[in-house]
């Protein structure tokens, strides 16, 4: 009975949100009539509420809610669904407001609560191709990034850094047109960040990221402790093992250019991690860890106003160490098509797919290659709310004698307040 009343939320739940999407085109005009300034917030009610104090002050709070429905469809007989939810609070000072001097930088808090059914799992679907979605955890309340950051002009560019608990993906490997994707191996990439060895979603720990750009240069490098703590529910986030027995280093650099008044970029990038052996949990058998990445994103038609209406991207990460790694080589690639349908400028409809190559010891569980395509559709109803439809096929997932291809059907809702 439970898995029938799971499965019923998640028919309706995808139905209403691809409803919502449906009629969404006649919501701005509808707000308008209600309230004009509160369809155009960034935020429902803290935004506007503390606009004034963080003029002010500097103190600048945010909650942001994330809930979802996914269904495994693969057999028709017997769908078996979850729901999870992610709640996150964000706090920034401007050390400059308050204090009323200038250069003295800001500080930043952010922590969050998730819960979920089905302990987050889909029953008969493993890969390791990456997660489904990228929120998905044990249920936990935890502290994620505490910092203090600073940024400095002059003639010969612009310098930043943060220091204090930082997740590496806030600063790595991201790219513009992947961020929409909600597979969790379209953020960080599963060969190139190895969970036990590098602080990412979920589990952040101490590090100094230093930052420098010019014109349209860009350079980031990061130095963690390369023994963080464990993604499970008893760490509150300050689960540092032996900090600093070991340390993880990152690397990146970019240029953003114009084709023809087309955006562009282009990222390259790599990471090092000391002993791998020290790792807090699921050790490596390695001396020493180390990859790189690469990622180039191009807009391909443009707007009368110069915005992009459709553009590609492609990232690939490369471990030379087979023995360091379950996966040696990753790659994903895809397309965001923006503003698809006429007089919604802030939808985006966005096609990917990704592909691992996993290790010899791999492949007596799994195949020798998995691959993942992703369809989503982004539809923003107001500046502080989305809906996401999301339909994924996992190809070669683990348990391929069971299925030949694993399909997740999900809905994924965001509220910023």
């Amino acid at each position: 009975m439970k898995d029938k009343k799971n499965t019923l939320a998640t028919a309706f739940g995808g139905i209403a949100i691809i409803a919502a999407c449906a009629s969404a085109q006649a919501a701005p005009a509808e707000m308008e009539s209600a309230g004009k300034n509160w369809a155009e917030r960034d935020s429902l009610f803290i935004g506007a509420l503390a606009e004034d104090i963080s003029k002010s002050t500097g103190f600048a709070p945010s909650i942001v809610w994330t809930g979802e429905t996914w269904g495994n469809v693969s057999d028709g007989k017997n769908f078996r669904s979850i729901a999870d939810s992610l709640l996150t609070f964000e706090v920034q000072q401007d050390l400059s407001a308050a204090l009323g001097a200038e250069a003295l930088g800001r500080i930043g808090i952010s922590a969050f609560y998730y819960t979920q059914t089905n302990n987050g799992e889909l029953a008969g679907f493993d890969s390791s191709q990456g997660c489904f979605s990228n929120i998905v955890a044990g249920d936990m309340a935890r502290f994620f990034e505490i910092y203090y950051a600073n940024e400095f002009e002059s003639k010969f560019g612009n310098f930043g850094f943060r220091i204090g608990q930082l997740a590496a993906d806030e600063d790595f490997m991201g790219m513009d047109y992947s961020d929409v994707f909600l597979n969790s191996s379209f953020g960080a990439m599963p060969n190139v960040a190895p969970a036990q060895l590098f602080s990412q979603y979920n589990v952040a720990t101490l590090g100094l990221v230093v930052y420098y750009s010019a014109e349209n240069f860009d350079a980031t490098i990061g130095l963690y402790n390369g023994n963080l703590g464990e993604d499970i529910p008893s760490n509150n986030g300050f689960d540092y093992k032996n900090t600093f027995d070991s340390v993880a280093l990152w690397y990146q650099f970019g240029y953003n250019y114009k084709i023809g008044g087309l955006d562009g970029r282009a990222m390259i990038g790599g990471n090092w991690h000391s002993n791998p052996q020290k790792a807090n949990f699921d050790a490596i058998d390695a001396s020493g860890f180390y990859s790189f990445y690469l990622g180039i994103q191009q807009a391909l038609v443009n707007d009368c106003e110069g915005n992009a209406l459709f553009g590609v991207y492609c990232r690939l990460g490369w471990v030379p160490e087979s023995c360091a790694s379950d996966q040696n080589f990753y790659a994903d690639f895809g397309f965001n098509c923006f503003s698809p349908i006429p007089g919604r400028k802030g939808d985006i409809l966005a096609v990917g797919f990704s592909v691992i190559e996993n290790e010899r010891s791999m492949r007596e569980s799994y195949a020798h290659y998995e691959g993942a395509l992703e369809i989503t559709y982004k539809c923003q109803l107001t500046p502080a709310i989305s809906v996401q439809p999301d339909f994924q096929i996992f190809l070669n997932p683990g348990n391929r004698n069971e299925f030949g291809a694993a399909y997740i059907a999900g809905a994924r809702m965001e509220i910023s307040f």
